[in-house]
């Protein structure tokens, strides 16, 4: 159970308009949107994966940092390409953007958006970028856990889980009326990284009414090889 209360002033960003963050031409594209999809750095999705989801030009497709499925996008539909800050270093992981996501950006300008999760210090406000400091005010990111198994703390949310509370707040807070769908959140990569908080996470997921779109089975030799 999530703890639905929030003390806005016990951590930096509670200050924040979640809906203002956004620029006005994604809203309109999230107005317009049948259907919002979060695919995951999950290196066992496959082409066939993604072609299975039939995106069409009023969908909104959401790739995180690396965007290492950058090469199964295509410009017909929105992209927006969402990128975690990494507070020790003072980078946002993903940019500068790799070829096949500046390719999208040269061919579809217009329905092209980033997104920074994470910012800890002021940036100047850039056309198409939507900003967010850390952390967003929704509670199941505001409450999320500290403490971790053996006395190490987490580090925050995944850039993954920011943006799919983020999505689903605007469902209900925006008007909007997009199917929320999320493909490769699921654990078939192997071990993840201990800084977020998985369990969590995937129980917030299990929980809500997003689509969780299962990836395709694959025969036993396929699994010997990892398709990108």
């Amino acid at each position: 159970m999530i703890d639905e209360h929030m003390k806005l002033d016990a951590l930096p960003g509670g200050d924040q308009s979640v809906l203002d963050a956004l620029p006005e031409p994604l809203r309109e594209c999230l107005s317009r949107a049948a259907r919002v999809v979060l695919i995951a750095n999950n290196p066992a999705i496959t082409v066939a994966d993604f072609q299975a989801l039939n995106i069409g030009a009023n969908d909104v497709v959401v790739s995180f940092n690396t965007c290492i499925k950058a090469p199964l996008l295509n410009s017909r539909c929105v992209n927006v390409f969402v990128h975690g800050f990494n507070a020790p270093d003072a980078y946002f992981f993903g940019l500068p953007y790799g070829p096949c996501v500046q390719q999208l950006f040269e061919q579809a300008g217009d329905r092209c958006f980033s997104m920074l999760v994470g910012c800890a210090a002021p940036m100047c406000p850039l056309p198409r970028v939507s900003m967010y400091w850390d952390r967003i005010p929704l509670a199941p990111l505001w409450n999320y856990p500290v403490d971790r198994p053996g006395g190490k703390r987490y580090v925050g949310p995944s850039t993954g889980f920011n943006t799919l509370v983020l999505f689903d707040w605007l469902r209900g807070h925006a008007g909007y009326t997009y199917q929320l769908m999320t493909l490769g959140f699921s654990n078939e990569a192997g071990k993840l990284w201990g800084g977020h908080a998985w369990d969590y996470e995937r129980g917030w997921l299990q929980n809500s009414d997003v689509i969780v779109v299962p990836l395709q089975p694959r025969r036993w030799w396929q699994k010997l090889f990892r398709e990108k």
